[in-house]
């Protein structure tokens, strides 16, 4: 296997032209139209962004676009020519970079790369993959601290999409990528690593076509973006000639959410408020302790993988150090490994955690479940409805069920962890506001994201840095500028402590 980092296609040369073509493709599933009469087309060397609120149907496109669905009418044109299935587009070079990890957990970097060569063959097969994996991740993220022989499942969320990045870049003559929410998990320097490898890949012909949720991303690296709802393409526009506001207008949703006029009413008399108002207390994470007061919402900020993560297993575990309230609801990060139950439907998986409050005498009351069930649906407008599979959802949908799940608890605890990784920005404004009016209520939250933007709808934030709290903001101080600074700023020094 050869890295296409090491021997690009050599076609800078040639005249931009077009290498695929979608003309009047639809997809149903059952009931469902997820795709109705599709047109597009993408260049040679050109970034196609596609941007749409979550269950427009990008992801389905997306898979039909790299032969790993058929349309039901409508057809998919090469520019070589031939059908277009799974077997020929992964021959042309077209690879696949998924939202939801396609990583086999139990298998190691270097195996997971080796499972997708059908080259890999021999005695020398480990030692290729390998290296060429090393290769990549060198190229493309520098510094990555990607450990190649370990298995998929101990690393970090940042880690895993850097390796499922670079598992495509290793294939030999890539031709186009097509990125679904590929900087979801990766940090700020992780980020305009990938982008900048990106563009150079641009430069030697290689085409792509980047779904994300983050707006300023697309218009930055895009050259047209095509903006998708209900199933449709609405517009397609150069990304020079159009700015967030007009994409999010296109798109059908709200521009911003009016949360900050909320009123706040904190709620007394709560059995979990542990004293003075505290719902939890972590001693020994930097100079100063972490604590949770009732009804406040608490960001835990800093650079991917400096113990926001460790903290939060803390506070769910109780482990030693931890004082927690103890009716508390927790929120993965990893939603297809450790948050949705796959076969369950979605009145299921949103009610489980829920179950005690449900049952009298240990049986489950399937009125009051299906109610709960309507209620968190209907609240968070969730697509599909309550009886719909799990799986059935677009990744954005199933992220509001396992948010509904925790709020649907009697829990006095929240606990977040990237939430909305993969969340378009109208269901965000949802979820921030449900977050605000839940706070209001007396709930309190611990929430971690990597974007730093959206630590604005907190109380409190803590910076983190080397595992340690290396500053405490509120009010005015919560800014992205003040978090960039404290998250790269010398953790024993008194100016980045308070």
């Amino acid at each position: 296997m050869t890295s296409a980092v090491n021997s690009p296609p050599d076609i800078a040369t040639e005249t931009r032209a077009t290498v695929l073509v979608a003309d009047g493709v639809t997809k149903t599933y059952g009931s469902t139209t997820a795709l109705s009469g599709i047109d597009i087309s993408v260049e040679r060397g050109e970034i196609l962004g596609l941007v749409g609120h979550n269950g427009a149907g990008k992801s389905t496109l997306m898979r039909v676009l790299a032969g790993r669905e058929q349309p039901d009418t409508g057809h998919i044109s090469w520019h070589a020519g031939g059908a277009w299935t799974q077997k020929t587009a992964a021959a042309a070079g077209v690879r696949m970079i998924y939202q939801e990890l396609a990583l086999c957990p139990d298998l190691t970097v270097a195996e997971n790369i080796a499972l997708s060569d059908r080259s890999a063959r021999g005695w020398s097969w480990r030692r290729r993959a390998e290296r060429d994996i090393a290769e990549v991740l060198d190229e493309v993220f520098p510094g990555h601290g990607v450990s190649i022989v370990r298995r998929t499942s101990d690393l970090s969320m940042a880690q895993r999409q850097m390796v499922e990045i670079a598992r495509a870049l290793c294939t030999p003559h890539v031709s186009m990528l097509i990125l679904d929410e590929p900087t979801e998990s990766l940090s700020v320097n992780a980020t305009r690593q990938l982008y900048a490898h990106l563009r150079r890949l641009t430069e030697r012909g290689v085409s792509m076509v980047l779904i994300s949720h983050r707006m300023q991303e697309v218009l930055a690296a895009a050259d047209r973006i095509a903006v998708m709802k209900d199933g449709r393409i609405v517009d397609v526009v150069a990304a020079e000639e159009t700015d967030e506001d007009a994409l999010l207008a296109a798109m059908g949703g709200e521009v911003r959410a009016d949360t900050a006029t909320m009123r706040r009413v904190i709620t007394g008399g709560d059995a979990d408020v542990l004293s003075d108002g505290m719902v939890a207390r972590l001693a020994g994470t930097g100079r100063e302790d972490f604590v949770v007061q009732a009804g406040e919402i608490v960001g835990l900020a800093g650079l991917a993988g400096h113990g926001q993560d460790a903290l939060l297993a803390r506070l769910w575990t109780n482990a030693r150090g931890a004082t927690v309230a103890p009716r508390r609801a927790y929120v993965p990060g990893d939603r297809q490994t450790s948050g949705i139950f796959p076969l369950w439907s979605v009145a299921d998986n949103l009610t489980v955690s829920a179950t005690r409050s449900l049952a009298v005498g240990g049986v489950i009351r399937s009125a009051q479940k299906r109610r709960l069930a309507a209620e968190w649906v209907d609240r968070l407008r969730v697509k599909g409805g309550a009886k719909a599979p799990i799986t059935s959802l677009s990744g954005g949908n199933q992220q509001k069920v396992l948010v509904a799940r925790a709020f649907a608890t009697d829990a006095a605890l929240v606990l977040l962890d990237d939430p909305f990784r993969g969340v378009d920005v109208s269901t965000k404004n949802e979820l921030y506001a449900l977050m605000r009016v839940e706070a209001s209520r007396g709930r309190s939250i611990v929430w971690y994201s990597t974007e730093n933007s959206e630590m604005a709808h907190c109380d409190r934030v803590y910076v983190f840095r080397s595992g340690r709290i290396v500053s405490e903001l509120v009010g005015d101080e919560i800014t992205e500028d003040r978090i960039i600074a404290d998250s790269f700023g010398d953790a024993h020094t008194p100016e980045s402590t308070r």
